[in-house]
């Protein structure tokens, strides 16, 4: 564990392409302290000219890193498939597929304790299409640290503190959002049938 102490506190040095670091150890089931939210916020505050790359630098990393375990996913996924009941891979296997896009951009979205990794092993155990699920990722990401990057601009340390008072806001607004796109999916779709 010392080692992880060590290298987080060396990227956390290295600015920007230390951010990149962290972002893709994160996404690849690596954790490091504070992870990679909190370095964008931090750096949104002490670099706020540097916002593009910042966002950039976590999305491209966390995007990598994604990707590494999705292919864990369809490398070994069927051991962990093995675990479950035949209906629940049923199930399981049935929502990855008719909501793929949403599922993947939603489960890196939704900022912790909410764990995207699952979602990214479930994509790569049903195989999911590879330009699918990178541009989920990567869309998601974007959007997640745009918003962090943000938050760290405008309120500096007091950032964090905003996320952990409207955690629940959040929470409920990303599932109108999931609503609203399934809706509009499935309207869409009637249309095209009809």
């Amino acid at each position: 564990m010392r080692f992880l102490e060590r290298l987080n506190r060396y990227l956390l040095m290295l600015g920007i392409p230390g951010l990149f670091a962290i972002a893709f150890l994160d996404s690849a089931a690596i954790p490091l302290v504070g992870g990679p939210d909190g370095f964008v916020i931090l750096l949104a505050w002490q670099k706020p000219e540097q916002l593009p790359w910042i966002v950039l630098a976590a999305a491209a990393g966390s995007t990598l890193g994604c990707l590494f375990l999705y292919r864990a996913g369809r490398a070994g996924g069927e051991l962990a498939l093995s675990r479950l009941a035949p209906e629940k891979q049923t199930w399981v296997k049935k929502r990855v597929e008719d909501n793929a896009f949403l599922a993947v951009f939603l489960g890196v979205l939704v900022p912790p304790p909410i764990p995207a990794k699952p979602v990214i092993l479930a994509a790569g155990i049903f195989r999911t299409p590879l330009l699918v699920f990178t541009m989920a990722v990567l869309i998601g990401r974007l959007l997640r640290y745009a918003a962090m990057a943000y938050l760290g601009f405008r309120f500096g340390n007091q950032a964090v503190q905003i996320i952990k008072s409207q955690y629940l806001t959040i929470l409920l607004l990303l599932a109108a959002i999931a609503v609203l796109v399934l809706l509009a999916k499935r309207w869409w779709r009637s249309r095209a049938s009809g």
